[in-house]
């Protein structure tokens, strides 16, 4: 018995190395999306008023109102709804109910803010944490897929500038 111990160990071990190394990074799993046709917009339910949407890029906020690094990146994501709401839509997306989200008075969202119970969009998108965001073209080209906190303003410009 002693004599397999330690082969195995060493096995699990090189095995553990390896998985590591090979485990996609958020980079890469984001690359698979980027480039590539998006889903058309879907929300069951508006919480705001439904924007238009037509010829402008569209950011989709992944959030929820228990997630706290999702509320403290709803100022930022005002930020950027104030400097490029010409040009860009935002739209918070939760799966929460209509209650809850109301319910959330501080921060107030500045951009849009629909649900979808059903998590259609974030199923598509293969969102397994947020906050987490997804920007699209006005043709719905993938062109950043990622945390929030990635997305600078000077960032945002550069998407939004190389179309």
């Amino acid at each position: 018995m002693k004599n397999t111990t330690i082969p195995f160990l060493l096995l699990v071990g090189i095995v553990s190395v390896i998985a590591f190394q090979s485990k996609p990074s958020a980079a890469s799993d984001a690359d698979a999306f980027i480039g590539k046709p998006g889903p058309e917009f879907h929300a069951q339910e508006w919480i705001s008023e439904k924007p238009e949407m037509e010829g402008k890029y569209l950011l989709v906020d992944f959030w929820a109102t228990w997630c706290g690094p999702c509320i403290r990146a709803i100022p930022h994501m005002n930020e950027l709804h104030t400097e490029f709401q010409d040009r860009l839509t935002i739209v918070g997306l939760s799966n929460e109910s209509r209650q809850k989200v109301e319910s959330m008075k501080s921060p107030e969202m500045e951009y849009y803010s629909a649900l979808d119970p059903s998590s259609r969009m974030a199923g598509f998108f293969e969102i397994r944490s947020i906050p987490h965001v997804v920007l699209m073209d006005p043709e719905g080209i993938v062109v950043y897929k990622g945390h929030p906190a990635y997305l600078t303003t000077s960032k945002v410009e550069e998407l939004l500038s190389s179309n």
